[in-house]
């Protein structure tokens, strides 16, 4: 219940909200009287300062050093004074102000390259060239290309015949190692020396020919270019042939002695696509690149292998190999008694294979519990927050800010603000931190709090149930099961209605804008464009539509279901040609994709631990899921859930 003074303090904020975003409105349209006087009015207010750093942001000639210093002093510890002193060296090297550039940096230095290369600029313009020319070589000599802030101070470096011959080759095999081909072409002009030509001369030979680096000299090349070299060219043969490549790179490496790092990249490199793609001599080769299982991620791929072909004794024997610390880990304990259940002369029952496996809070060991006839545990700590300590955190000046940041919508300030505090918090603080985040109902900023803390039994902060409502009543409408699109969400987009991935998915299910015009078309749901999926309500009627459209295709296989929604159902189809006859647990863990992998089975768990936690039974699997696994498939009697 709230009590009357966090109401009148809620009334007072949500008045002073929409002073301050009529202030931003005010200053948007030059009406600057008006907006003075709406910030003197605002200086209560937790975002006082962001008024005042929209000012000097829209207004940069209207600033000083002295009023960004004064900022500065007002506004630390805040994300916000580094804000406006970068504004104010973009607006003094514009207006080539070089002199105040030099004296706003000496106050307030910024590490970013561009305003390391202004200063360097600076520094030329007012006559101290020797000085700026000593940090030239360092800032040039990069495998990528500079901002064009840069181009001055590089323009008086060459000026002094520079680079030499050396340093062009060097750029030019770091360029080639960071894939930046166009660089390297252009970095040629620099490299004048005979012998340097010669090696420009043996990578374009390897371009046009990545099999000629059998043939190829290294001597004459540095370890990097060395490195470089060979790892272009493997990179470029894998493409064609995966296990033409593995033994083109075994006489390569026996020839030239290659040891360390470089090494064990190829070596990881090549064994993980044989592996991965489940070539049939795969194990062959890969015990020749890693006979001594050096690599112990390479030696899980075997394993999978081994899996694939339902070769127990191999299994077992691979495990084995594992470091001792990973032979711990729920995946390979449950397949080590799963191997040994196939290899023993008399059955054995579940709950002696797997033991303590089955109280693990996890996909095996919610596997495992479900086998043994056991309960599942969540393990559950006691929380790390209390009211007390919550209420002392929410006074905090960057939470405050934090906290009305995110009722505005401004979700990168807040998280900006957010970070800033709680990197100087103590322990106990950062894990109390989380449930604050939750009683904001920031879902999002609370699971990353888990995350980071590491207090991964404090499970109400870790799994919100966040939207509760709006998944119900789509997955009833939908057909599928309720906690399943909670728990797609929560591994998704770990609940951000705002998130949007690299390749363009978006919102709390992270759908693809094109998957999301088709499936709202074909389930006649309202969507008026991309921006909508930001919106909860069209997000979840979308994303639970298309997860009943993958269960129907995939034949009411959660599991195979799950993999859909994150690869694409034509890859799960493939994978369902060449594997499809595999036992469902087999098929899970030899998933090609560890991104995939990892999904299909976090996604199955947190299902169990939404259930869980919100006091049902709950099932990892359904009958027909758990008849399809190996123990079942190979004992007389079926176990199934409780």
């Amino acid at each position: 219940m709230t009590s009357p003074a966090s109401a009148l303090t809620e009334a007072t904020y949500k008045d002073q909200r929409k002073q301050f975003q009529q202030a931003l409105k005010l200053l948007q349209q030059k009406k600057l009287t008006r907006f003075e006087k709406k910030q003197a009015a605002l200086k209560s207010y937790p975002l006082h300062g962001y008024l005042e750093m929209a000012f000097l942001s829209k207004y940069p000639e209207k600033a000083s050093q002295a009023r960004i210093n004064r900022f500065y002093k007002a506004n630390s510890p805040s994300p916000l004074p580094a804000r406006v002193n970068r504004r104010w060296l973009d607006y003094l090297a514009r207006k080539n102000h070089w002199r105040s550039y030099l004296t706003a940096y000496r106050q307030h230095p910024d590490r970013a390259v561009v305003y390391q290369c202004h200063q360097k600029t600076a520094l030329l313009k007012t006559g101290r060239r020797a000085e700026a020319l000593k940090s030239a070589p360092s800032l040039w000599m990069v495998g990528h290309s500079q901002p064009d802030a840069c181009d001055p101070l590089f323009k008086a470096w060459m000026a002094e015949k520079k680079p030499r011959s050396e340093q062009g080759l060097k750029r030019y095999w770091l360029a080639i190692g960071q894939n930046n081909l166009g660089l390297a072409k252009y970095l040629e002009r620099y490299i004048t020396k005979a012998p340097h030509k010669k090696q420009v001369t043996l990578f374009k030979k390897i371009q046009k020919a990545p099999n000629k680096i059998l043939s190829s000299d290294p001597k004459q090349l540095s370890p990097q270019a060395h490195s470089a070299l060979y790892s272009y060219a493997f990179k470029r043969l894998l493409r064609k042939n995966r296990q033409k490549t593995a033994e083109t790179w075994l006489q390569y490496r026996a020839r030239h002695s290659l040891q360390g790092k470089q090494r064990s990249v190829i070596d990881q490199l090549i064994s993980r696509r044989l592996a991965a793609n489940y070539d049939p001599k795969a194990e062959a080769l890969i015990s020749k690149i890693d006979h001594d299982y050096s690599y112990p991620d390479i030696t899980e791929w075997r394993i999978r292998n081994a899996l694939k072909e339902q070769d127990w004794k191999g299994v077992a024997r691979l495990i084995g190999k594992l470091p001792e610390e990973s032979q711990k880990k729920d995946q390979w304990v449950y397949w080590k008694g799963v191997a040994y259940s196939q290899t023993a002369k008399s059955g054995i029952k579940p709950a002696t294979l797997f033991g303590d496996l089955t109280k693990e809070r996890s996909f095996y060991g919610f596997l495992a519990a479900e086998l043994s006839e056991t309960p599942f545990q969540l393990n559950q700590a006691k929380a790390a927050g209390n009211t007390t300590s919550i209420k002392r955190l929410s006074k905090i000046a960057g939470f405050a800010r934090a906290h009305e940041l995110y009722r505005l919508n401004r979700k990168i300030e807040a998280n900006r603000e957010w970070r800033t505090v709680w990197n100087k918090l103590n322990e106990d603080d950062k894990k109390a931190a989380g449930h604050l985040a939750l009683s904001w109902g920031w879902h999002h900023r609370a699971i990353f709090n888990v995350v980071r803390t590491r207090h991964w039994d404090d499970l109400a902060p870790r799994f919100p149930r966040a939207h509760e409502k709006l998944f119900r009543k789509h997955a009833i409408k939908n057909r599928i099961d309720r906690t399943w699109p909670l728990a797609v969400a929560r591994q998704e987009s770990a609940l951000s209605p705002t998130a949007r991935s690299h390749a363009g998915a978006r919102g709390l299910m992270q759908l693809m804008p094109k998957t999301a015009k088709r499936t709202a078309r074909k389930h006649k749901v309202r969507y008026r464009g991309v921006a909508d999926l930001s919106r909860p309500e069209v997000n979840i009627a979308l994303g639970t539509a298309y997860l009943g459209e993958m269960l129907n295709k995939f034949g009411q296989n959660r599991a195979y279901a799950t993999a859909a929604y994150n690869a694409g159902p034509a890859r799960v189809s493939r994978w369902l040609k060449d594997r499809g006859d595999l036992p469902l647990d087999i098929w899970i863990e030899t998933i090609p994709f560890n991104e995939t992998r990892r999904y299909v089975q976090n996604v199955l768990a947190f299902r169990v631990i939404y259930d869980r936690m919100a006091g049902k039974k709950g099932n990892l699997l359904t009958n027909e899921e758990v008849d399809s696994l190996v123990i079942n498939q190979t004992q007389g009697t079926t176990l199934r859930p409780l």
